[in-house]
């Protein structure tokens, strides 16, 4: 049976490439003779899976003819995955943190494309009122979390989430139009921090703050959010103590200070 006809064919394909691209990784170049000894597919078979990682710029050619290495998408890919498991394991202690000292749901998100996805949380006092469960993900103008990472987002990326975005998932409850949508995310830039109302639903409120890496880009935000009247009446200051974790984690990650705001004048970016 072909691996065309094969159901299991994809699978199979997928195992092969992980046993190449672990290999050459361990070895660092190697032929495809090399390649045949240590994972026992035939030669004639490398060779077409070869050409098919090299189209997508997972191999490339090597320092001597007939070798073969990683190819730059493929350790880009490799840096960015464990930037994001660096960033979860520095930034979990400031999680607990803030969960035992506020009692509040407690989130690390980071962005997607044009929303924020959830890479860890810990569940508080008012855990069923959240939606965003872990790995699940979120408009970048909704929500505290979000709006702090859209705030210090490059133009571009702001731009692109106004232009792109379908607009019942746009606007909401935060803002009605781009233009109050940009003076939001002004006031978010300026202040530091987002503070939602709301967001989510009735009642429901959070404190989100950026997170910034060496080079002072936006690598993600840490958050809470519970029952408005918990977050923001419970004795303590929760925009201090989000702020305050976030700028833990962002030093951790090699952060001197926060960016200036790449958010410019409301008017002028006016559609």
């Amino acid at each position: 049976m072909s691996e065309a006809a094969d159901p299991s064919g994809g699978m199979n394909l997928v195992t092969k490439s992980a046993s190449v691209l672990q290999a050459i990784a361990e070895a660092g170049e190697l032929t495809v003779g090399e390649l045949a000894e240590r994972t026992g597919e035939p030669a004639s078979s490398l060779y077409r899976l070869l050409s098919t990682l090299q189209a997508i710029g997972w191999v490339e050619d090597g320092s001597r003819r007939g070798r073969t290495r990683l190819g730059l998408d493929f350790v880009r890919l490799g840096a960015k995955l464990e930037a994001q498991l660096d960033l979860r394991e520095l930034a979990r202690p400031e999680l607990e943190r803030l969960h035992a000292d506020t009692g509040q749901t407690s989130f690390l998100c980071i962005r997607r494309g044009l929303r924020a996805a959830c890479i860890d949380r810990i569940d508080g006092l008012d855990v069923q009122i959240h939606n965003l469960r872990l790995g699940e993900s979120m408009p970048l103008g909704q929500g505290a979390a979000p709006r702090a990472i859209l705030a210090f987002e490059t133009p571009d990326v702001i731009e692109r989430y106004l232009r792109e975005l379908p607009e019942d998932e746009l606007f909401g409850p935060v803002a009605k139009d781009a233009g109050q949508l940009r003076q939001l995310l002004l006031e978010t830039a300026s202040a530091g921090v987002a503070v939602a109302h709301s967001d989510w639903g009735q009642g429901i409120g959070g404190v989100g703050a950026p997170i910034f890496n060496h080079q002072g880009a936006v690598v993600g935000a840490l958050s809470i959010s519970g029952q408005t009247h918990r977050v923001f009446h419970s004795g303590y200051d929760p925009v201090a103590m989000v702020k305050s974790a976030a700028t833990a984690v962002s030093r951790a990650l090699g952060a001197v200070s926060a960016p200036d705001a790449k958010v410019l004048d409301a008017e002028s970016r006016a559609v």
